[in-house]
């Protein structure tokens, strides 16, 4: 596993890294610390969107990381709104804020970057705004990188709740860098040896049941979703993760049957269970970055490589001038603060890589709803079109590894 121990400490050093590109350029009146920037609306988004914050306390499991309290996993639900798309919120709500006010100032602070950089900024999504009161929708659930908050990932979670989705981010508190609650109170991350594979293997396994306790309660607690019409049937539930949350994503394929399809984004594979094996019918996409494979990780060929893999839909795409960090919300945040990508010096590059912020979340965001639309609704049009004209498409993006048939 030098693999992966030599990979997982990758997700502080993109904190690192984002902290000093930050550092190395004057913030322009523009992107001042006082002036409110928003992110990108998603590409061709369909619906506008709205996003709602929960505590969810799991009664029946006592908290790994601290034996005096149950497990509380905090979540964000995306979801389709009646909004107009047009660059405004419904009257009584407006838009959410990156992360919560305390939470910025944190990292602001521990990463050295200028009180309220992270505050300025807004999501594509109305906090609180009234759902569309249409047919269930599929339910997406999204697992982030070791360390690293759900909030990083609202580039792509954004995406899908506007392309008519219901989508989760889910904290693993202990696990991500830092957790801030709606009362107020933050947890922070726990000491784990990232180069120790039994540790990593009881993150996973706290992960996976932090995914499945979601679930439960998303799928059955009308409470909770009140308004938000979402679909949990068996084989109705997609989801999909970064680094260490794209190994969970993998995971949850074998363990638990309502999830039919999956995306792997640049993780090393650690399979808990008995075998890497999955139901024939699981849809499983990796996007890599660039030079990551199946001779670089060997994990990757063991996906491959099971009886029901051969048969069973699954692909690997690697991203010209991809890295780890580019699978991240920080390339899209570089952008929209004015920090130009070219002015990275090459430690830099090795984290957050050279290809655009604009540019990745326009690679990921397509993918990932193809991909979706094909495992969670049937419709494969968009999906084969990218398979078979990706290089025309995005030249960027080269199929490397595939099973099966989409």
């Amino acid at each position: 596993m030098a693999f992966l121990s030599s990979r997982l400490p990758r997700c502080l050093a993109i904190l690192t890294t984002f902290a000093s590109t930050v550092l190395a350029h004057p913030i322009t009146n523009a992107t001042a610390a006082s002036t409110t920037v928003r992110l990108p609306t998603p590409l061709n988004a369909t619906f506008a969107t709205g996003s709602q914050v929960f505590k969810l306390v799991d009664d029946s499991r006592t908290d790994p990381f601290n034996s005096t309290e149950k497990r509380a996993v905090e979540i964000t639900v995306y979801y389709p709104s009646s909004g107009q798309n047009d660059g405004t919120c419904p009257d009584g709500t407006d838009f959410a804020p990156y992360m919560p006010a305390v939470m910025a100032g944190l990292i602001d602070k521990g990463l050295g970057i200028p009180n309220g950089t992270l505050e300025s900024i807004l999501t594509d999504t109305c906090l609180g705004a009234p759902a569309v009161s249409t047919d269930q929708r599929s339910l997406i659930v999204m697992s982030p990188g070791l360390g690293v908050p759900r909030l990083i990932y609202q580039t792509y979670t954004t995406a899908l709740a506007a392309h008519g989705f219901v989508v989760v981010g889910i904290d693993h508190p202990y696990d991500a860098a830092i957790v801030e609650y709606p009362d107020g109170r933050l947890v922070f991350a726990a000491p784990i040896n990232a180069s120790d594979p039994n540790a990593i293997t009881s993150i996973v396994e706290v992960r996976t049941k932090d995914v499945q306790f979601v679930l439960d309660q998303v799928c059955s607690n009308t409470d909770l979703t009140a308004g938000i019409p979402v679909d949990c049937g068996t084989r109705k539930v997609g989801m999909f993760g970064h680094s260490l949350g794209g190994a969970t994503t993998a995971d949850m394929t074998i363990i638990d049957q309502r999830i039919t399809g999956g995306v792997n984004l640049d993780g090393t594979f650690f399979p808990t269970q008995s075998g890497p094996d999955v139901s024939p019918d699981t849809h499983f996409m990796v996007i890599a970055a660039e030079g990551h494979n199946a001779t670089t990780d060997p994990t990757f060929g063991n996906w491959f490589e099971t009886p029901t893999a051969k048969s069973a839909p699954r692909f690997t795409a690697t991203v010209k001038g991809a890295k780890h960090g580019t699978f991240t919300d920080y390339p899209i945040l570089l952008d929209v603060l004015g920090f130009p990508r070219s002015d990275l010096p090459a430690d830099e590059v090795a984290e957050l890589g050279t290809i655009e912020g604009r540019r990745i979340s326009q690679i990921t965001q397509r993918s990932l709803n193809a991909w979706f639309d094909l495992t969670l609704k049937g419709e494969a049009t968009d999906a084969e079109l990218l398979l078979k004209n990706i290089k025309n498409i995005f030249p960027e993006v080269n199929i490397v590894q595939h099973g099966g048939t989409a």
